[in-house]
């Protein structure tokens, strides 16, 4: 029993052991969040934005949420900002995760929401595009829309494409909005071109423009060449708060997108129970699995033997008692005194004659006592005592 004990209390101490391990690796996993796409809300390395989504959140009367649902499902489009950053640059056109997306997007901003289109960027100091494009297959594949018969980027009416390598890391500001910093760092390659007659350029870098914006329906619309301004290592290194409160304008809902990263949100058991808020009952379940493994492995009952009528001695008479005592207790040879000496000891005395028939049941016990053991006939002698000792 105290070996099952040790081998049971071993068990458990490295479970214990092995879950507090498994956690410690998926938290060592999860903190940097490098498992996440780049510019997700969700990495905090300078790749990520995770930086902006918390700093935002500590802002009094502004709501900020990462959007892991399709876009329809947005609520308040004319109190929020949408921010769909590190979108690739060939994606620039079709920023959705598909033409319905692309759509939703559109009918966002013309519903009074304020669209951020940034282009993913490349750190100063950590990652290469190379590296980049490595790390954006961990994410599941976001398929391009090929056949969509009008590109949200044409339909707008602007055009994303690369320019030479420059040495100037910063662009000037020529819209007339004090409220925006003269130059910010910009050291993406990327430039804004085929611009309509509903642009607004914010930011130029060597005469090509690199911050844009247009309004639409009810809301605006704000494309970035590039989304340094919004990483971890720019708020970091170079933080600009006139251009960021700027961006996100008076909304006061802030939503970082995930979906067009290929991150959505796929409803499992958990997240049922905890929508219905079954945890109680998950709970009771957990509570009766557990008590009936113990029942199965706990004796609650003590041991039965295997076979008790084994040992059971069958009964017998009252006789056959008398006879095995007498045999367990006195002496074969011993037996006719022992009686003898018991009438002698419960006969009642005074009765006429009794003294003489005693003394002659004596005198015929002391004759069989003094023959030799092989010529002794205690059964013979036993009748004639009685014969002399019998009332007439």
């Amino acid at each position: 029993m105290r070996r099952r004990g040790l081998h049971i209390a071993v068990a458990t101490l490295a479970f214990l052991a092995f879950g507090w391990g498994l956690h410690r690796l998926f938290e060592l996993r999860f903190s940097s969040g490098d498992i996440y796409p780049p510019s997700s809300s969700r990495r905090a390395d300078p790749l990520g934005s995770k930086a902006l989504l918390q700093s935002l959140a500590r802002q009094p009367g502004i709501r900020v949420r990462q959007n892991l649902e399709p876009l329809r499902r947005i609520a308040d489009p004319a109190n929020s900002t949408l921010l769909l950053l590190g979108v690739p640059s060939g994606e620039v056109d079709h920023p959705g995760a598909s033409l319905e997306e692309n759509r939703h997007l559109l009918d966002f901003v013309d519903r009074g929401g304020r669209l951020v289109i940034a282009v993913e960027h490349e750190s100063l100091g950590l990652a290469t595009n190379a590296f980049r494009g490595q790390l954006r297959r961990i994410a599941p594949a976001v398929a391009p829309v090929t056949n969509a018969p009008t590109p949200l980027g044409a339909e707008l009416g602007f055009t994303l494409i690369t320019g030479p390598a420059t040495t100037n890391a910063s662009a000037l500001r020529v819209a007339q909005a004090p409220e925006l910093p003269a130059t910010v760092p910009w050291t993406s390659i990327w430039h804004l071109t085929n611009l309509n007659s509903g642009w607004q350029t914010l930011y130029e870098r060597e005469g090509q423009p690199v911050a844009i914006q247009s309004s639409r329906g009810s809301g605006t619309v704000v494309v970035l060449a590039s989304d340094y301004l919004l990483s971890n290592e720019s708020l970091r290194l170079a933080p600009q708060p006139a251009f960021l409160s700027w961006l996100i304008g008076p909304a006061r809902t802030v939503i970082f997108d995930e979906t067009h990263l290929g991150l959505s949100l796929e409803p499992g058991i958990v997240s049922l129970l905890i929508k219905y808020r079954l945890g109680g009952a998950a709970f009771g379940l957990l509570l009766l699995a557990g008590l009936h493994v113990w029942r199965s492995m706990a004796r609650f009952n003590p041991p039965v033997d295997p076979d008790p009528t084994e040992a059971v001695v069958q009964g017998r008479g009252s006789a056959a008692g008398l006879l095995n005592i007498l045999r367990r207790s006195v002496a074969p040879a011993d037996i006719v005194a022992v009686c003898l000496g018991e009438w002698r000891a419960t006969h009642p005395r005074g009765i006429p004659g009794s003294d003489r028939r005693l003394a002659d049941a004596q005198d015929c016990l002391n004759l069989e006592m003094d023959r030799p053991p092989q010529q002794r006939n205690p059964v013979d002698t036993y009748r004639r005592i009685t014969q002399i000792l019998r009332i007439r």
